[in-house]
């Protein structure tokens, strides 16, 4: 997957972006979940369920503005599906929000990436 959003294919979106998003996010949510039931102070809990809606914020942000960009190029996703990802679909030229959330999308993904192999200690960071 290109880290440019600027050279990012429909196809990487939709097959690889969007895919990595949603993995990332059910991880994310089970540790903090699971890290808050086991959490010993009322202020760690606290911290912990900020955080998860804090995190959980920012993904439906991500995803709103994913869902804009996908209904701009709607013709191109539904050749795109309708092909199973065959067919790479154009290179899409996001507005900047739709940048931010396709930058974030893959931050989060990679840092996700990072906590599963035991490089970080959290699987986000100050979100």
């Amino acid at each position: 997957m290109h880290h440019d959003e600027a050279s990012i294919t429909l196809n990487e979106l939709i097959y690889s972006v969007i895919p990595n998003l949603n993995s990332a996010e059910k991880l994310v949510i089970t540790t903090l979940e699971g890290m808050a039931e086991a959490a010993t102070t009322p202020l760690d809990i606290l911290k912990l369920t900020d955080k998860r809606k804090t995190f959980e914020l920012e993904i439906h942000r991500i995803r709103l503005n994913l869902e804009h960009l996908l209904n701009r190029y709607r013709s191109d996703v539904d050749a795109i599906l309708h092909a199973e990802g065959e067919h790479q679909g154009p290179q899409v030229v996001p507005d900047a929000q739709e940048a931010d959330a396709i930058r974030n999308a893959v931050d989060i993904y990679q840092q996700v990436r990072a906590f599963q192999r035991g490089e970080r200690r959290h699987p986000i960071s100050g979100r």
